[in-house]
């Protein structure tokens, strides 16, 4: 627990209010109406992909590692209580669920804030079940503008350290592929509302090799 990590929860929403509005309001909405069975999110943070999960869920686990987000997270399903939501303080990479234990795993904005992708993705293809899949929105390294990479590759420093790891050159889509998934869908997008910096954006659905 940290005094720079109680600000990033408290103040976390009211930070992304402008991108939610203005494009990732509806990816999250597009995205998760075909989540189903089992569902795992890791890194929830405050939870706000709860209002986006469709009657097709049997239960949702959540994870957050971070104490003052998952105590609003925790407050926050409190008018979600008919359906079956719970919630864990695992982090990404150390998830203490068995093998194969869910039909699908859902990371939003969390592979770029996790010190090894690989060891996360790693868990995540662990706890699925063979015929599992994994719905991501990812902000990612600006693979087609070289110009931006650089601009992304001189304010990360700073960013890691004043936005909870956050890493703005994170290869997510190519980290995804190498830990043995492939693409049943993927959008590559840019954001608006936000920096420019933060703007490359992935989408879709992988499912296990």
């Amino acid at each position: 627990m940290s005094i720079r990590s109680y600000f990033m929860a408290k103040f976390y929403d009211a930070s992304m209010k402008g991108i939610e509005e203005a494009c990732f309001s509806s990816w999250r909405s597009e995205l998760l109406t075909g989540v189903r069975g089992d569902v795992l999110e890791v890194g929830s943070g405050t939870g706000v992909n709860l209002t986006y999960y469709p009657n097709s869920v049997n239960s949702l686990v959540l994870t957050e590692p971070d104490f003052y987000m998952l105590r609003l997270l925790n407050e926050n399903i409190k008018q979600w209580q008919s359906k079956n939501i719970r919630t864990e303080d695992f982090a990404a990479d150390d998830l203490k669920f068995p093998d194969n234990s869910f039909d699908t795993v859902v990371s939003t904005l969390v592979l770029c804030s996790v010190d090894s992708p690989e060891s996360t993705l790693k868990e995540i293809k662990r706890v699925l079940k063979p015929e599992g899949k994994l719905y991501f929105i990812e902000h990612v390294l600006a693979a087609d503008k070289p110009r931006l990479i650089k601009w992304q590759k001189f304010f990360q420093p700073f960013w890691k350290h004043m936005c909870g790891n956050c890493h703005l050159t994170h290869d997510t889509e190519r980290n995804i592929s190498n830990a043995g998934f492939k693409f049943e869908k993927i959008d590559r997008l840019h954001s608006t509302g936000g920096l420019p910096i933060v703007s490359p954006t992935i989408m879709g659905i992988a499912y296990l090799l």
